[in-house]
């Protein structure tokens, strides 16, 4: 990926053009961007003028020196394709719009919030709701102790009756914090904050959450994500299912407000659960670098490996353990912790083990020395599980955490399995702090009160 150096004035250009190799056709667009950042287009000049003040507006110049994405002259927007699932085999597919400047109505943002790029201290999603009509989206972004300095424009998807739009930053500056605002020239959101990771597996400590199956619980998720924003974490690692209908836009919007301004200040690792349904809603309102729901995600010193475990026509557990596989094999920072929906240890029931993760993603993390921690959702309630691996309670084996206490409701009832460790009937959050040599987790209930704590060590 490469970018332009521009000056403060750059020129507009008649035509920019990008080719789709994956559609077969010429993708041209006159003066913006945003269409260098449509799905199978790869740019062959493009960048963002670098801004100050409410009336910035993105731009492309003429072809001057090009310099590696290092981001030494501020963010900028990604010249790669968003991940979309053109191509996974789903069978409804979200496709971009070029987001053209154009002033309508007055339109304020809703339900903004941040996802987690694959390395997270240089790249983030922003992504928001406004009416079908509104186009020309933006981000505007800067550090927490400056104005907003730089313009990330965005791409859009008519979605629900609405239309959303998505804009990605990379070139951030790691381990700082940030300062953003979405919206177009027909309202911007409030003003929101994160902080981008340390660099890949750099000893420094992260401190995240882990959370998942609120379903329809909205005020209990309402109040943990309260807790989780209070706690000042980096993001929160999802585990899945958070409404209960992923193809109905109601429960969407339901959660998202339930959730509240929280998702202003708090990024998202999203592990897709079986009730988003791999539908198109839970694709826009969580877009991925990757367009199938996998995706390796890299912050300071944990490597995440997200598994998509709902199978689709485009998508099976046999070839998801051959992504993970694939990917815990080049994997070197100090912590690998594989994600996925339903757990393959657990003695929970009614669920309890699912059958296909237990044969296929199950084997592959055993065969990875480098993990010590699987992470959950699924069955509602907390589990932790005994060090395990190949069958076996082993020094060195692999915690299976369950975090399935969102809101949804609370599951009872145990097989009594002997590698598990603990289980809990409670509404909860888990606390995650890290650095190179340990990994301490600690999980809260609604009170604030700690139900389980333990620390891996390497």
């Amino acid at each position: 990926m490469w970018r332009r150096s521009l000056g403060s004035d750059p020129p507009l250009p008649a035509a920019v053009v990008a080719r789709s190799e994956a559609f077969g056709y010429s993708c041209e667009v006159s003066g913006l961007i945003v269409a260098l950042l449509l799905p199978g287009c790869t740019a062959e000049v493009a960048e963002v003028v670098s801004v100050e003040g409410d009336s910035a507006v993105p731009g492309l110049a003429e072809p001057s020196v090009l310099i590696p994405d290092a981001g030494e002259n501020g963010p900028y927007a990604c010249a790669a394709p968003l991940g979309t699932p053109l191509d996974g085999g789903f069978t409804q597919a979200v496709a971009a719009d070029l987001d053209t400047l154009l002033l309508g109505q007055p339109d304020v943002p809703l339900r903004t919030h941040m996802v987690l790029g694959a390395d997270a201290a240089h790249e983030m999603f922003f992504v928001w709701q406004t009416r079908a009509e509104t186009l020309g989206g933006r981000a505007q972004l800067g550090f927490a102790e400056d104005g907003l300095s730089w313009t990330i424009p965005g791409v859009s998807y008519p979605v629900g009756g609405y239309r959303i739009h998505v804009a990605r930053a990379c070139g951030l500056t790691a381990d700082r914090s940030w300062r953003y605002r979405v919206g177009s020239d027909n309202g911007w959101s409030e003003v929101g904050s994160f902080t981008t990771a340390p660099e890949a597996g750099v000893d420094l400590p992260v401190r995240f959450a882990v959370l998942g199956d609120t379903r329809n619980g909205a005020a209990t998720f309402a109040s943990l994500f309260a807790d989780i924003e209070a706690a000042g974490v980096d993001y929160v690692a999802f585990t899945g299912d958070a409404v209960a209908n992923g193809t109905n836009w109601a429960e969407w919007e339901q959660w998202f407000d339930a959730g509240g301004s929280s998702f202003l200040h708090v990024p998202f690792l999203f592990a897709p659960g079986n009730h988003e349904a791999n539908d198109v809603y839970y694709f826009a309102l969580f877009p991925s670098h990757t367009g199938v729901g996998h995706q390796a995600v890299d912050a300071g010193p944990i490597h995440w490996a997200v598994v998509n475990d709902n199978a689709t026509a485009g998508v099976t557990v046999p070839s998801e353990a051959a992504w993970l596989a694939a990917d815990l094999a080049q994997a070197t920072a100090p912590w690998v912790v594989p994600a996925w929906h339903k757990p393959a240890v657990a003695a929970c029931s009614p669920h309890g083990e699912d059958v296909n993760n237990r044969t296929y993603l199950l084997p592959v993390v055993d065969a990875a020395p480098s993990v010590r921690l699987v992470v959950n959702g699924h069955n509602h309630n907390y589990e932790r599980s005994l060090p395990y691996r190949g069958g076996e309670v082993v020094d060195g084996g692999i915690v299976h955490l369950t975090s399935g206490g969102g809101g949804a409701p609370l599951y009872t009832g145990s097989y009594g399995y002997d590698y598990s460790a603990l289980q809990v009937k409670t509404q909860h959050w888990v606390l995650l702090e890290a650095d190179a040599r340990s990994l301490t987790a600690t999980a809260y209930d609604l009170a604030g009160n700690t139900v389980d704590s333990f620390t891996l060590t390497r």
